[in-house]
């Protein structure tokens, strides 16, 4: 047993040959504790009571996130990224999707790859899949080929993957090589007659580039899997209001941590 004082608003406790340990009913974890001490479970007590130490188990100790901010291997990261996981942490919503991500994210061997996709992620402001990768929207063709040279088959379940150096990595050149991927507004805009639109699933380490232009809301990559067709998408042509609840088969809690985006060609 582990000696602890419990009131109404805060608990603290006192393992032994290890810093006393205090927290109150606004922790993340208060009431899981509170649980965990009437259980007899000291160990779990202790352990979810430091939000630091649950997360890093985690991810394996690659990150760090406490309210003072976020940690890489113990190098701070900044940006749209770790103010989101600080933003998640005070409101107690799940964030072990960030960290996934923020390990894929870092498996990107190219510095300014990693940089463009901050911005595409602050413009399009898209949560992110429970995998730590992100989907995104493609319209394609009528038969699911794509749109640009009708040779890449995107029905359901198809895996496409290029050579990175094979994939133009200048976003100042807008249209050019690679796999693309973007925000739903702008891939609607490249669907015409009876075309479909897709979700695809992007592992970030596989973002090649960001193209400068249409505030960000489009990327190039490597490698993507095409996971359904998009239900509604084609309503926009025919006079219909496209509603979010017709974007994916999700419901609202879960949209609020899949990670949505698209293409253009």
């Amino acid at each position: 047993m582990v000696p602890f004082i419990l009131a109404s608003d805060s608990v603290s406790l006192f393992p032994f040959g290890l810093a006393p340990i205090t927290l109150d009913s606004s922790h993340v974890n208060f009431a899981a504790v509170v649980e965990a001490i009437k259980d007899r479970d000291f160990d779990t007590a202790i352990e979810l009571a430091s939000v630091a130490s649950f997360v890093n188990k985690v991810t394996e100790g690659n990150v760090t996130v406490t309210e003072a901010g976020v940690t890489f291997r113990g190098q701070p990261i900044s940006g749209y990224l770790a103010d989101k996981m600080v933003l998640f942490l005070r409101n107690g919503l799940p964030i072990e999707h960030y960290c996934r991500f923020l390990d894929n994210l870092m498996a990107n061997p190219s510095m300014t790859s990693r940089n463009e996709l901050f911005l595409f992620l602050e413009a399009a402001d898209l949560p992110i899949t429970p995998d730590g990768h992100f989907l995104a929207y493609k319209a394609v063709r009528s038969d699911f080929k794509d749109k640009h040279s009708g040779t890449f088959d995107n029905s359901p379940g198809q895996i496409h993957e290029m050579a990175r150096h094979d994939v133009d990595d200048d976003r100042n050149k807008t249209c050019s090589y690679g796999f693309h991927a973007a925000a739903y507004e702008y891939a609607k805009n490249f669907m015409s007659g009876d075309g479909k639109m897709v979700a695809v699933k992007i592992d970030p380490a596989c973002v090649v580039s960001v193209p400068a232009d249409y505030d960000n809301q489009k990327l190039r990559c490597t490698r993507y899997e095409v996971m359904f067709e998009v239900p509604g998408a084609a309503d926009i042509f025919k006079g219909k209001p496209v509603y979010e609840d017709t974007h994916a088969p999700f419901d609202d809690e879960d949209r609020d941590y899949l990670f949505w985006l698209g293409e253009e060609d």
